[in-house]
């Protein structure tokens, strides 16, 4: 059953109505639709099939079906289709900005960073295919020089996932290193994300990617029986999981607070401006919906007064994005605020309702001290535009706070990495960054060793 856009979605989003190729990218035959509507409108954008586990065994066997063409193309001819699709993106950008507004809530600034961010993703991936390919060739037996690329023996279907708050660049990180392996890819999408990755499907055949290739696994709202099954079929019928920055393989819960919050650390050498910006940034950049969100701050009893001084600057200056603070997280951002104060936080920024961006509703930052590390509860913190700040006295209550918390941890000091580092290990932590705001997304190399990427040896 394919997908069906509105008719104002058809006009005023994509110009035309889907393509064939377009509604081949999504695999579900069942009778379970879910409508996905506007979120700054309500307007109808598109009606679509849930995917069931049948129809995730299905996409993987298409996808398998598809492999042997696809990997049969040299690596260098699929850096020159990652390089048309570069083109493709920039070339709908005006497409893929209302897309990701009304379809996944990003408001103007939001929108156009994540077109940029997905603009490098594409670029540095595509260069370190290049160099590999330069790094790995081998003569011909009758003379010349072989594309070796990636030589069979890497996954030939991945399941990748994406981050609702990401869903552009988060798509592109989990399927494009597979794709220029020569692997095919099976994506598990919530239903808002796959209105951007069907667009991304539309410009990855006019591209010149073949078709079945890329396959997308629609599932709903909600993380119900359905839902979670078919990310364990996925993860079970495909032959590699693509690396991903916060998502444990196909529709990881990376929104989810079942994934603990990330830290951001103010020793008492660091420097108090840099660390106030990088947290109004992570903290409320996005609704705080994104993965390499740090809401929990952690600053020395000798910096607080300057910190907070700074970071409430920081934050009544921060520029409402526009992205839409989902309906369904206004209720817990009240019930912490309440819980906190109750236990003895300052509430110093009242979120309240919405303001206005540019017509369209952008929610107000809330920021609450807490009278020591002890009195945060890292799982309690909800997603949002929010920000606990604790001041600590030892570097071992910062220790112990970040055994709570999730896997992005940013450290502002003068001391040496070298010397932190081995105080660091053994924590949940592996995104660690020093005075520098967390960055979510995993460098290009290190996607392409996840999959495994096979040397080529030379031709007999």
């Amino acid at each position: 059953m394919p997908p069906r856009l509105s008719s104002w979605a058809s006009e005023s989003l994509f110009g035309a109505p889907l393509s064939q190729a377009l509604r081949d990218s999504v695999s579900a035959e069942g009778p379970r639709q879910t409508r996905v509507e506007s979120a700054f409108t309500g307007r109808p954008l598109v009606s679509l099939p849930l995917s069931s586990p049948a129809d995730a065994r299905g996409a993987v066997e298409r996808a398998r079906a598809a492999h042997s063409a696809w990997q049969a193309v040299p690596a260098r001819e699929r850096t020159r289709w990652a390089v048309r699709l570069r083109e493709q993106l920039a070339t709908r950008r005006t497409t893929f900005l209302a897309v990701l507004g009304h379809a996944s809530g990003l408001g103007p600034a939001d929108a156009a960073e994540e077109l940029r961010r997905a603009d490098d993703v594409v670029r540095l991936h595509a260069a370190a295919v290049r160099a590999h390919v330069r790094l790995h060739r081998v003569p011909r037996p009758g003379g010349g020089i072989a594309d070796c690329g990636c030589a069979p023996g890497g996954p030939v279907v991945v399941a990748s996932g994406v981050d609702d708050a990401r869903p552009l660049a988060s798509l592109l990180e989990g399927a494009l290193p597979a794709l220029l392996c020569g692997s095919t890819v099976v994506t598990d999408v919530d239903a808002r994300s796959t209105v951007t990755a069907l667009a991304v499907a539309a410009a990855a055949r006019g591209a010149g990617l073949p078709a079945g290739v890329w396959q997308l696994a629609v599932r709903g709202v909600s993380d119900g029986f359905d839902a979670s099954t078919v990310r364990a079929v996925l993860a079970e019928h495909a032959d590699g999981i693509a690396p991903q920055c916060c998502l444990c393989g196909p529709g990881g819960a990376a929104r989810s607070r079942a994934r603990p919050p990330g830290l951001l650390v103010l020793r008492q050498d660091g420097s108090v401006r840099a660390a106030a910006r990088a947290a109004a940034q992570a903290c409320f950049t996005r609704a705080g919906r994104s993965c390499a969100a740090t809401p929990v701050i952690a600053v020395h009893t000798a910096r607080a007064a300057d910190f907070l001084r700074h970071f409430l600057h920081e934050t009544r200056r921060f520029p409402p994005a526009g992205t839409v603070l989902e309906q369904r997280q206004r209720a817990p951002i009240r019930a912490w605020v309440d819980a906190g104060t109750a236990h003895g936080a300052r509430l110093l920024v009242a979120g309240g309702g919405p303001t206005s961006c540019r017509g369209l509703p952008a929610p107000n930052p809330t920021v609450l001290v807490a009278p020591s590390p002890r009195h945060v509860h890292a799982h309690e913190v909800p997603l949002g535009p929010v920000a606990v700040v604790a001041p600590f006295t030892h570097w071992a209550q910062v220790i112990d706070l970040a055994r709570h918390t999730g896997p992005h941890l940013s450290v502002f000091t003068r001391a040496r990495p070298c010397l932190l580092g081995p105080q660091l290990a053994g924590l949940p932590a592996v995104h660690i960054r020093y005075n520098q705001a967390p960055v979510a997304g995993l460098p290009p190399r290190s996607a392409l060793r996840g999959l495994a990427w096979p040397h080529s040896s030379p031709a007999p």
